[in-house]
Formats: C-alpha cells, structure tokens, sequence
C-alpha cells in the first residue's frame, strides 16, 4: 500500500512521520540503516537514515556528502546506459543502411527482370508475326 501523501511520508500529514509528527517537516531516508518512515513503496525502509534539517533549515556535512555520492553513482549508471543507448543507436543506423542498399538492389535486379521479360515477350511476338503463327501457339 502507498502512503496517503506521496513517497514516504506518513499517512497521517503530508510531512509527517507516520506518527503525527508534523512539526519536524519534511524528511527522507539517505542513509543506509537508518529508521526513515518508509521508501518509494511505502514500507518501512531500512536501507536509509533519516535526513532533517536543523531547526535553522540546514542539512549536515554528512547528509549533504552521501546525497552527493548517492547523486555521482546515479549519475554514472546514467552516463553508462546513455553510451548503450547510443551504440544501439549507431548499430540500428548501420542495419538501416545495409537494409535500405539491399532493397533497393533488389529493386533495380527486379527492373532488370521486367525489362528482360518485356524484351523477350516483344521479340517472340515480332517472331510470331513473320511466321504468321500467333503467339500463344509459341507460348504454349
């Protein structure tokens, strides 16, 4: 079940705790091991800790260190899923290429077919006209 007033929160405020704890503000788990008030799904995470600013507003070193390690490893998985992104890119755009030269030389063997076929059909025709005998005797 997900909690009533978005990720993590309490059901109870939308910046509680869980507990009617409304007068912290808000607060989001950071830290591995710690008892924030749940994760994305809502359970209780124990994979974070709590982090609240102080009473002035402010996070610690500490809080701001591991956001910010938290913050370059994702950027990292990124960076790496944007380089497959591009290779598969590069790979369709080469498989585009060599599609598209064999359809069209397909295309121009074909017309080379319709051209043979249309030349043989006229000269048997012309033959059928000099013998006086029609052409579907020579055809079947």
């Amino acid at each position: 079940a997900s909690p009533a007033y978005g990720y993590g929160y309490g059901a109870s405020s939308p910046y509680g705790n869980g507990a009617g704890d409304t007068a912290g503000g808000p607060s989001f788990g950071a830290y591995p091991g710690s008892s924030s008030s749940g994760d994305m799904n809502g359970s209780a995470s124990a994979g974070f800790r709590s982090a609240t600013p102080n009473s002035r507003g402010q996070y610690g070193t500490a809080v701001l260190d591991e956001l910010e390690s938290q913050n370059e490893e994702v950027v990292g998985v990124l960076g790496g899923k944007i380089r497959e992104l591009k290779h598969l890119t590069t790979l369709i755009g080469h498989e585009i290429r060599d599609s598209t030269a064999l359809t069209e030389k397909m295309n121009d063997q074909f017309e080379n077919s319709r051209l043979r076929i249309r030349n043989t059909m006229n000269r048997m025709l012309r033959m059928a006209e000099r013998t006086g005998v029609g052409w579907k005797v020579w055809v079947g």
